[in-house]
């Protein structure tokens, strides 16, 4: 055995065309790739590498004294160890496996020929894609699509699948392709590959766009789907900064990318769904996106600016505000810790998020609302409407320990309302020009492609273009207007003023009347807040409601006891224990 000083924190690591660290296409036998597939018995020259752990099995601080090559591997028969650093360095590892091992195309894994489902339409979406969806969500380097497809990828299949309804001279979805992805997806996954995830990302949005009259019920199973790619991300060491790595800069770029797309999903679905995150800041290094993290070129290398970049540099920004806001206010330990917390810490807490959140503003929001002025795929609107939503989080947890005969109680309760009367505001004057306010949701594509891609001349005028909250709507938009709905319940019920009573009153009948009237146009986000806010005035006994006008008990039969199929029927029938049991 040998040592590891010979090595540097810069040491190569293989690359792959279907993910970093997957040494796959090399032109020679020599070289770490031959050297694996010299080796491994699959015969299909993919290899698949895991990060190994500081506390796993597979100590690091052991590893590093085996005996590396100059190519900072050390092979056994389908087995190899990959340095990533060494010497005095914190020892990091990869371990390589062939791909056989892992089952990653069982016998019954779909076999569709993904390319001739689409083979009309296949240019004209890939052009879609990026001309519409990667506006609000640049995971991809468009330079990565210039090659002719390989049939059954799936990354492909998922893209085609978001493009579809955008795309005016296709139809508006293809069945088998997502047939294909439903069956594929979560055998693809359980392998280590950036395309992996970065399919599993961008299907997470694809199934969030899908009609449904259970929002809740929606966003929960993709909570849990995301569990799974936290996990698969934790496996590509995507959670360790790649910046001393001997990596070109677009891979380095592309880790970045993924990690904190992830980020971003599971600090937003944490929020709303009030679940803890997967994510612990502790336990990762990742520098946060840069301009210089995106391209600033299109498919077809035309200039399409860095708006599309900031979109995704803001989000990541505020989700880490995001993350530490509920860190700080929301985690079991922090609502035990903000029972005995002294006034002037808490006071002092929420001036320090003030001004992370001012700080944001000036350096992300402004800029990124100036980047589309010009421009008809607008989706600066998803940041503000986040934007507001996290002052409100912050407002919230401050209000809910703060006394009422604290002195600094109603300015807190006034920034509230001035935080309610820019959400307000912004509902009503959604336009034209932020469509893409709500990232990726379906919509017509007759509707879609008179606004996108018929010329200035056949569009129709700003006074008959349809309203936009018909249009594409964010995956979190529904949550976010039903947060903000809750939150105007709640300063009314902690109203003691007369003149605060009636402006919290008449905010909430405006904003339910505004919501209504949205919803009634096809806004799926609309739809759900508004009917949420109908139900707890009903539940809070505000105003009667029920299909015959009863309360809360309207489920109760003349003999007493409980209507079959209710929710009190189904809780009586788990026995003692109730909804425990479920």
């Amino acid at each position: 055995m040998s040592n590891a000083s010979s090595s540097s924190s810069s040491t190569p690591v293989p690359r792959s065309s279907r993910g970093l660290l997957t040494p796959r296409k090399q032109n020679a036998d020599s070289g770490f790739g031959g050297e694996l597939r010299r080796g491994s018995a699959s015969g299909s020259g993919e290899w698949i590498c895991q990060f190994v752990g500081l506390s796993g099995d597979q100590d690091p601080y052991v590893l590093r004294h085996c005996s590396f090559n100059a190519l900072n591997c050390y092979k056994a028969p389908d087995w190899a160890i990959l340095r990533v650093k060494g010497g005095d360095d914190i020892p990091l590892h990869f371990t390589v496996t062939p791909d056989s091992h892992l089952e990653t195309q069982p016998s019954w894994y779909p076999r569709t020929d993904t390319e001739a489902v689409v083979r009309l339409h296949s240019e004209e979406l890939l052009k879609t894609y990026f001309e519409v969806v990667h506006t609000s969500y640049p995971l991809l380097d468009p330079g990565r699509f210039v090659d002719p497809p390989r049939t059954g990828d799936v990354l492909r299949a998922v893209m085609y699948n978001l493009a579809a309804p955008f795309c005016p001279t296709s139809p508006s979805n293809f069945k088998l392709l997502e047939d294909f992805v439903n069956q594929a997806l979560p055998t693809t996954s359980q392998a280590p590959l950036l395309e992996s995830l970065e399919a599993a990302l961008l299907h997470l949005h694809h199934t969030s766009s899908q009609p449904t009259t259970n929002a809740t019920a929606l966003h929960t199973s993709l909570h849990s789907t995301l569990g799974s790619l936290v996990g698969l991300a934790n496996s590509l060491g995507l959670n360790l900064s790649p910046a001393t790595w001997s990596l070109t800069p677009s891979d380095r770029s592309r880790r970045i990318r993924i990690w904190w797309s992830l980020y971003t999903q599971d600090a937003f679905l944490s929020l709303l769904l009030g679940r803890p995150s997967y994510l612990n800041p502790e336990n990762h290094s990742v520098p946060l996106p840069t301009l210089e993290d995106f391209s600033h070129l299109g498919l077809q290398g035309e200039e399409i600016g860095f708006g599309p970049a900031r979109m995704l540099i803001s989000m990541s920004h505020l989700s880490v505000i995001i993350s530490s806001l509920l860190s700080t206010f929301y985690t079991l330990a922090a609502t035990s810790r903000l029972k005995t917390l002294p006034i002037l810490t808490l006071l002092s807490q929420m001036s320090a998020f003030q001004d992370r959140l001012n700080t944001f503003y000036t350096s992300h929001l402004r800029p990124l609302c100036t980047a589309f002025d010009a421009s008809l795929l607008d989706p600066s609107g998803s940041v503000i409407l986040a934007f507001y939503t996290a002052e409100i989080v912050l407002y919230r947890a401050v209000l809910r320990v703060l006394p009422m005969e604290e002195e600094r109680y109603a300015e807190v309760r006034e920034r509230a309302r001035s935080v309610m009367v820019n959400v307000v505001s912004f509902t009503e004057k959604l336009h034209v020009s932020r469509l893409r306010s709500f990232w990726w949701n379906r919509t017509s594509p007759l509707l879609l492609s008179i606004l996108f891609f018929s010329p200035p001349s056949a569009r129709p005028p700003p006074s008959l273009a349809p309203d936009p909250l018909t249009l594409p709507q964010i995956a979190m938009s529904p949550l976010l207007f039903s947060l903000h709905g809750t939150f105007l319940y709640h300063q009314l019920l902690t109203s003691v003023a007369p003149h605060d009573i009636s402006w919290w009153s008449t905010t909430i009948s405006h904003f339910r009347a505004l919501l209504k009237l949205q919803a009634q146009s096809g806004f799926q986000g609309a739809a759900l807040a508004c009917e949420r806010m109908e139900r707890l005035a009903v539940g809070m006994g505000l105003e009667a409601g029920g299909e015959n006008g009863e309360g809360v008990g309207g489920n109760e039969t003349r003999g007493g006891g409980w209507m079959e199929g209710s929710a009190e029927e189904w809780i009586v029938r788990q026995g003692h224990e109730g909804m425990l049991l479920c």
